[in-house]
């Protein structure tokens, strides 16, 4: 053949469907639809709307959803909060998309660390003159640390993650420049200091109906990022007592593991999978018909005999890896088996909205910044602390703030004179910030006495679902502003000659740490 060939060297086992499905991913995202992202059902790779919550299982299904009517009314709502000159720089996958910063729409393997992407790279040879195109399996490892280069390299921006860590310039708690150190913080099961960086700020604020003196109600609350520039908003935004500090999700983040978790038993994830997507479903038998889905288990299993694949299946529970013989633990498909036992271990959900929390996306957990200490810190001495998707946290703080804004407002407005007034049945009231899982709010602790939760289990789930309807009722009805925002609604009966103001309230610092 005369000039130059494009082969298709196979150098590992390679999924057509993915490779495809990330083309369509590239084309999407160029059209101005940067929400969609990629995720993995099983062994199917999918589609996933952030700002919809929508499942497509093929291009066309996805296509057909981004021309629906569902989609064009969450788009239109999304519009106005999320789409702006300086977006949300995170990506939580529950409603927050930035993807700037990502590695790779899909990685292979989200339990391993060796996970890698296909390539089509030049390959002379030596027989002819001629290149040939090779397609390579690259380690993803090595494009990542590129990419990080690159990114250090990068100038600031204010809706940047990186840029913000690069410049390092934050006021920690003695009022000079330099990163905020956190103590006692579980870091690899290791208690140590943690360092984050300034990443922002987001303006909190509220819109009230004032009737008359003693008639207010507030019907918005919402918090606006405005990046570095809420430094410059000290004198109308008073400083929050808290703040967020953002994570990039890991199974081993924030918590311990015991043995139990280390040595997985074998038959935990042999007959039910949990997927990236949080789906919980019975392994299902393989079939060879579709060459493309099974080429990946075909060639990890050829060099097993056929007693070993049943073995995965049919052990017991009880069983560890340390009890199999050497020649399982030596096979491919029992390192994946292993590996699927990892990716199970990391699924967490959110304890706010209840959906998973996935490897590399975004999750927060509450810093007392008058104490310097993580909330968590007051109800442990471990130094463990929950994680949340970063933007129901942020939900959940601004909840918190309406909750005491609308108590203080009661008490000037009412009288508390009076025998009404005080047989009146007492309710649990939020009083601060706290974490909506263990209800620490970092404060100093002396010796072994841990801070004591002071709201029941069923007033805090009533409050997370208070917060979820009021997200959702913020969709349907935004406030319009010129910065990127999100909020809660809670609408009420519309009052005659009633005056709306719209008041500052709280500037909240959000930070970065780089695990």
């Amino acid at each position: 053949m005369v000039g130059k060939e494009l082969a298709v060297q196979r150098n590992g086992p390679v999924d057509i469907r993915e490779i495809a499905a990330k083309a369509t991913l590239r084309e999407v995202r160029q059209n101005g639809h940067t929400y969609v992202e990629l995720r993995r059902v099983g062994k199917r790779v999918i589609f996933f709307c952030t700002i919809c919550l929508t499942e497509c299982f093929s291009d066309n299904v996805l296509f057909d959803h981004l021309k629906g009517n569902l989609h064009s009314r969450r788009y239109a709502e999304a519009k106005v909060t999320l789409f702006g000159p300086m977006p949300w720089p995170f990506n939580d996958g529950v409603l927050f998309f930035n993807n700037s910063c990502e590695k790779d729409p899909l990685l292979l393997d989200s339990g391993s660390q060796n996970a890698r992407e296909l390539t089509l790279v030049p390959q002379p040879e030596v027989s002819r003159n001629d290149t040939e195109v090779t397609s390579r399996l690259r380690d993803s490892s090595s494009s990542c640390n590129s990419v990080k280069g690159a990114r250090s390299g990068v100038e600031g921006r204010d809706n940047g993650r990186k840029a913000a860590v690069s410049e390092g310039h934050v006021l920690n708690n003695s009022g000079t420049e330099g990163p905020l150190v956190i103590p006692g913080v579980l870091l690899k099961d290791v208690v140590s200091n943690l360092p984050v960086h300034l990443l922002g700020y987001g303006n909190i604020a509220y819109r009230i109906c004032e009737a008359s003196q003693s008639c207010k109600k507030v019907s918005k609350i919402w918090c606006a990022w405005v990046g570095q520039e809420g430094s410059d908003m000290c004198k109308t935004y008073e400083q929050s007592g808290f703040g967020i500090v953002n994570f990039s999700y890991a199974y081993d983040l924030g918590r311990k593991l015991s043995s139990d978790d280390q040595d997985l038993p074998i038959s935990a994830g042999s007959f039910f999978l949990i997927d990236d997507a949080g789906h919980r479903g019975k392994r299902r038998k393989k079939s060879f018909s579709d060459q493309e889905a099974s080429s990946e288990e075909s060639n990890g299993q050829s060099s097993s005999p056929t007693g070993n694949s049943k073995a995965i299946v049919s052990g017991s529970p009880t069983d560890d890896s340390r009890n199999l013989p050497v020649g399982l633990l030596s096979s491919k498909s029992m390192r994946r088996e292993l590996r699927k036992q990892k990716r199970i271990a990391a699924e967490k959900v959110c304890d706010i909205c209840g959906r998973p929390m996935l490897p590399g996306k975004d999750v927060a957990t509450l810093l007392n910044c008058k104490t310097g200490n993580l909330a968590c810190s007051s109800r442990n001495l471990s130094g463990a602390y929950h994680l949340f998707h970063t933007s129901c946290l942020l939900h959940w703080t601004i909840l918190c703030q309406y909750e005491m804004l609308t108590d203080q407002i009661a008490i000037k407005g009412k009288s508390n004179r009076g025998r009404k007034a005080k047989n009146a049945p007492k309710k649990c009231k939020l009083t601060s910030v706290l974490c909506p899982e263990c209800q620490g709010t970092g404060i100093h602790i002396e010796g072994d006495e841990l801070e004591k939760p002071t709201i029941s289990l069923s007033e805090m789930f009533r409050f997370k679902l208070k917060a979820i309807e009021a997200h959702k009722a913020w969709l349907k009805s935004p406030e319009v502003l010129e910065n990127c925002s999100t909020g809660l609604h809670f609408p009420s009966e519309h009052v005659e000659n009633a005056e709306e103001k719209v008041i500052p309230l709280k500037s909240l610092p959000f930070y970065t740490a780089d695990v």
